[in-house]
């Protein structure tokens, strides 16, 4: 984990941040059961492998963000219970607020968990989602003129129609977005 001595608040890895933010949302959990509730959840903007979420819960335990606790033995091994601490929640509260301009799979992640945050946080990461989406569709725009449609081009190009079409989608779902979230 890195630290960033300027603010006092650990920086949070995407998995990390992901990790908090479900136990915040949903309290106490075994790392089995946080894996299940990003299954049915969070799954569509991130996955964790297993071995990831749980190779992630003892470095959250180490650094302070989290706690754990013998849960008992109800089927199987003795499990553990985790828990954000105080200190876990500062540090994913500096994690969500941060807009980090290019990062969709963060924008996807950090909205999803958009009701642990400030309306004008929220709003923030909209709208660079919306000016980064409108940087691609010009990078799109100088691209298309310059597309032979010949040889390698031609295939080229539908991937070129698909990247527009989904800048343009993108482009009405965050204008729609925004004007219900500034309304």
């Amino acid at each position: 984990m890195r630290t960033s001595e300027a603010i006092g608040v650990t920086k949070l890895t995407a998995t990390e941040g992901a990790v908090l933010g479900l136990l915040a949302m949903e309290g106490e959990q075994t790392g089995y059961d946080l894996l299940k509730v990003a299954r049915r959840s969070v799954a569509h903007v991130w996955a964790p492998a297993k071995s990831q979420l749980y190779a992630v819960l003892p470095r959250l335990e180490r650094a302070g963000l989290a706690r754990s606790r013998s849960g008992g033995r109800d089927r199987g091994p003795n499990r553990h219970l985790h828990r954000i601490t105080k200190r876990g929640e500062r540090a994913l509260e500096s994690w969500l607020e941060t807009v980090e301009p290019g990062d969709r799979e963060g924008f996807y992640l950090k909205t999803f968990l958009g009701g642990l945050m400030s309306q004008e946080a929220l709003v923030a990461h909209y709208r660079q989602f919306r000016v980064d989406t409108l940087e691609q569709l010009a990078v799109y725009g100088e691209l298309e003129p310059t597309n032979s449609r010949r040889g390698h081009d031609y295939y080229h190009y539908f991937l070129l129609r698909l990247g527009i079409e989904q800048a343009e989608v993108a482009l009405a779902w965050v204008d729609e977005a925004l004007a219900e979230l500034e309304g």
